[in-house]
């Protein structure tokens, strides 16, 4: 699932918070924001504790009832607008909003827009044009968005697939599980084979291994990723000692000549021996290891899935990374 861009994430929350309008015209959502941090809401709705619009039905607006026309709407209008009460709930609670960006479901009127300015507030979204039928009015308050001194006045739309996103979840639990659960604890048996997609992956299952010991064992690690080599390893090829980088260049020279090269990886005392053949046009590292405890098991695989990453790279071809243990001892 894609996630939603961050002017549209809070837009959506605007729309949101404006279920709870108390109009019935326009209801309208507001949420003020810094450094992508919610610091208040607001929606248009009368004062604390009086009655909305809306508790006298869904076709009720005191305005229209008075008879009072649109030129008067704002001495009659029994709704503070939301980027007002946003901004109320900000001083209410002693929170600053200099520096903040505001997203609003409609444009802001003229008494908003003063409000805002005043406020420090930098940045405005809306989702709706205010538009009235004073066209003159709304002309002028186009122009008054420049004396405003505002760093951003822009529309945001969300977006066909975010809203088919935000569709899709709602009337469910949120958080109801998407992807397959994972098992408990998962335990490996002896004498078998079990693809991992990296070794970090391996080495977390391992963790929760409550054997001591697992025997005759193959470990198939996907995607070798490890970019950095550990510490305490030494190589040799053909009996004779070598540099990981020397290891690295006749790997490269034999694959290129499609034939295969073994060589040795030490740790301490434990040993792997491996070889690296070229399968199509896919790379295979496979190793043995003996008698091994989990630590050195852990620094041997790291080293073997660091030097089929480093070929990957290299020859621009896939690898993948077997190792087979004849008894890992876990605890």
């Amino acid at each position: 699932m894609k996630r939603a861009p961050w002017h549209e994430y809070f837009m959506l929350l605007a729309k949101i918070v404006a279920l709870r309008s108390g109009c019935n015209s326009r209801p309208s959502g507001a949420v003020i924001v810094k450094d992508k941090r919610i610091l208040a809401t607001g929606y248009n709705g009368p004062m604390p504790g009086a009655w909305h619009c809306t508790d006298r039905g869904p076709g009720y607006c005191f305005r229209r009832e008075k008879g009072i026309p649109d030129i008067d709407k704002y001495n009659y209008c029994r709704a503070t607008h939301a980027e007002a009460n946003a901004i109320a709930q900000a001083a209410r609670f002693g929170i600053s909003v200099e520096g903040a960006s505001l997203y609003c479901t409609l444009a802001p009127c003229y008494v908003c827009l003063k409000l805002i300015a005043s406020a420090g507030i930098k940045e405005v979204y809306y989702e709706h044009d205010y538009g009235s039928r004073d066209f003159e009015r709304d002309k002028f308050w186009q122009d008054a968005i420049a004396e405003a001194g505002l760093e951003k006045f822009e529309k945001v739309v969300v977006s066909e697939e975010v809203m088919k996103q935000l569709q899709e979840i709602l009337p469910y639990p949120t958080s109801k599980r998407r992807l397959a659960p994972t098992e408990f604890i998962e335990e490996f048996e002896d004498g078998s084979r079990y693809g991992l997609p990296t070794s970090e992956v391996l080495f977390n299952k391992l963790r929760y291994v409550t054997k001591e010991e697992l025997h005759e064992v193959t470990f198939v690690i996907e995607s070798p990723s490890v970019d950095e080599l550990p510490q305490g390893l030494s190589f040799s090829l053909n009996e004779k000692p070598t540099t990981l980088d020397e290891l690295l260049k006749k790997a490269q020279q034999a694959i290129s000549q499609d034939t295969r090269i073994a060589f040795l990886a030490t740790f301490q005392d434990y040993e792997a021996k491996a070889q690296v053949l070229r399968e199509a046009e896919n790379l295979r590292l496979c190793a043995h290891i003996g008698d091994v405890e989990h630590e050195a098991a852990k620094t041997l695989i790291k080293a073997l899935d660091h030097i089929a990453y480093q070929l990957s790279k290299g020859l621009g071809l896939p690898a993948r990374l077997e190792v087979k243990i004849e008894v890992l001892t876990i605890s």
